[in-house]
């Protein structure tokens, strides 16, 4: 059994080393193609490789670049959508109807649920305007932590708007039922 498998392996080495010595001479003849060594030539870089790849072949459809408006378009849509991802809720279309509810509902008596609802969801607002509107929910620890919100937003809001929100202290430090808003109205005057 154990020559039968040597015998096999032998004829078969004797085969392919036949088969390899006529290929040469196929190749030495120029029947074919001339015999390659390939220590011989260079080596492309992985780089030239995909550059060779990427270059357009003729008779192949050009590719069809978008015109630069779009482009800016599906550019800023996708920076849009990349940081309502890091916005967390906040970044969800379900924050910006909660908004337009908090702002139709001021001045009403869904207002306080409005608001409660909101706070509970998604905390103070980052928004301005959304700020403002808190500034009339009858709770003194909500109000003072929207002052203090407003106080850290002022340096980075227009001349407009700072002048609004001094009034709006300047009302509150007078008139509050509240005098923990009052004091924190006042503290953020003498400071302004």
């Amino acid at each position: 059994m154990i020559y039968l498998r040597e015998f096999s392996l032998a004829l078969y080495f004797a085969f392919h080393r036949k088969q390899e010595t006529e290929n040469r001479k196929l190749f030495s003849k120029g029947r074919n193609m001339a015999p390659r060594d390939d220590d011989d030539r260079e080596r492309l870089s992985w780089r030239e490789i995909d550059q060779r790849r990427d270059r357009q072949q003729p008779g192949a459809p050009k590719k069809q670049r978008l015109p630069k408006k779009e482009a800016e378009k599906v550019r800023l849509q996708a920076l849009r959508e990349a940081e309502a991802l890091f916005k967390g809720k906040r970044g969800r279309p379900e924050y910006q109807k909660a908004l337009r509810e908090l702002e139709a509902h001021h001045g009403t008596k869904k207002f306080m649920e409005t608001v409660k609802n909101f706070l509970q969801e998604y905390g103070l607002p980052e928004e301005w305007g959304a700020l403002n509107r808190l500034l009339d929910y009858p709770e003194p620890e909500v109000v003072a932590e929207v002052l203090g919100a407003m106080a850290g937003q002022a340096g980075s809001r227009s001349r407009v708007e700072q002048q609004g929100f001094k009034g709006r202290l300047q009302v509150l430090a007078l008139t509050s039922p509240f005098s923990e808003v009052r004091a924190r109205a006042e503290e953020i005057l003498a400071n302004f």
